[in-house]
Formats: structure tokens, sequence, C-alpha cells
């Protein structure tokens, strides 16, 4: 089922009232620019950037279409039971026919140690396995972040989930955005998401087709 039909123009006043939202949560120039970017919320996009702050995290997120930032408080996150697709609205409906936004994946959560990063696992212990138990720090993150994100965090990170032949790997269509402790950068696409992971000495995880490699873990 397709999501709301909506013009480009009434999804520009939606999003235009969500960044004086925004500003009057508190949110800066910045955080609404990177919210015309990358269709998250404004109001994520300032929490989030005060939390790797103050955690010294990178976290690195694929990012929804950039129309679905005129949703997000209005309508519920995709649920990872959802495989239809997002429309160029950025919302979908279920099986019910009920609509939701376009959610927020993690790709990546690493801590700064003052010379580099070190990853932070967030997936189920089991490598490889599509669900699970995660370790304490993986858990106390992610449930730190949804008791202040619009649009929740639903599954771990997808560059952890060691499977090649299940995870969905990276497509050209692909945006995200690095909450790099403090600071927001906008990836328009996977290569310049590889780009920053070399320059940052991570270890990118997907083969030029962008298919998942395998690698990583603990």
């Amino acid at each position: 089922m397709s999501g709301l039909s909506m013009s480009q123009a009434g999804l520009d006043d939606r999003i235009g009232n969500k960044a004086n939202e925004a500003r009057g949560a508190g949110a800066d120039g910045l955080d609404v620019r990177l919210m015309r970017e990358s269709g998250m919320d404004a109001r994520d996009i300032m929490h989030l950037r005060k939390f790797t702050a103050a955690e010294k995290l990178l976290i690195v997120v694929r990012c929804p279409k950039r129309n679905a930032a005129a949703f997000h408080g209005d309508l519920p996150g995709k649920t990872w039971a959802t495989k239809n697709k997002t429309n160029e609205t950025g919302t979908v409906r279920d099986a019910h026919g009920n609509l939701m936004v376009s959610d927020y994946d993690l790709m990546s959560v690493w801590r700064y140690n003052g010379n580099g990063y070190t990853k932070i696992y967030i997936s189920a212990l089991e490598p490889g396995a599509a669900s699970g138990p995660w370790a304490p720090e993986a858990t106390r993150l992610v449930r730190e972040m949804n008791k202040f994100l619009i649009t929740r965090i639903q599954h771990g990170c997808q560059d952890d989930f060691l499977n090649p032949a299940k995870n969905p790997g990276v497509k050209m269509a692909d945006h995200f955005l690095a909450l790099d402790v403090g600071h927001g950068v906008y990836l328009p696409n996977p290569i310049f998401c590889e780009n920053f992971y070399r320059v940052h000495a991570l270890l990118w995880p997907y083969d030029a087709r962008g298919r998942h490699t395998g690698l990583g873990g603990f």
C-alpha cells in the first residue's frame, strides 16, 4: 500500500512548520538545515547532538526520505515488520492501512577515546542473528536515545548485523547523517559515507556493490 498523497508545496509548508516548532524547542540553524537535508526531525537532531557530546559518541544514521521531515511526531515510525516501501512523501501504510513515517536506521555507533573511535556493537550477541539479547551498554544507549527521540530507534545497527545474505546493504539512493561528538555532518550517498568512515579510521563493512562483507563485530 502506498502512503499519503500530497503536493510538494504542501509538504514544504509542513516542513516549514516543523522547523518553527523545532526552533521554539531550542533547535538552532544547523539542526534545521540538517533536518531539511536528512528528513529527520530537527528536535531529534538537536538532542542527538547533545547526547553524542555528553557521551563522546559518533552515531551514523541512514536517513529517511527528505519529505519525512513533514510527519515526525504526527505519524508513528515505520515498524520493522512493515515491508512496504515509503513513497515520495516519506510515508507508508502497513497491512492494516495504518499510516507511518519512514524511521531512522542506525548504521553504527562508536565512542571517541581521545585518539580515535572504538566500536560499540549494537546487535544480537549471537553474530548474524536477527534477534536476541544485546550487550548491556548497547541496550543502555538505545534506551537513553529513545527517551528523547520523537521517531524512535527500533532495531540494532545495520553494520553489526553480520549476516550478508539478509543484511540489506547500502544503495546509491541511501543518504546518511553522522552525529560526531556534538557535530552534525550530512552524507548524501554511500560514497560520502564510506569516505567519512575511512577518514575517521572506521571499518566500512560493504563491498563495491554495497553488499555487507560479513566483517565487523566485537
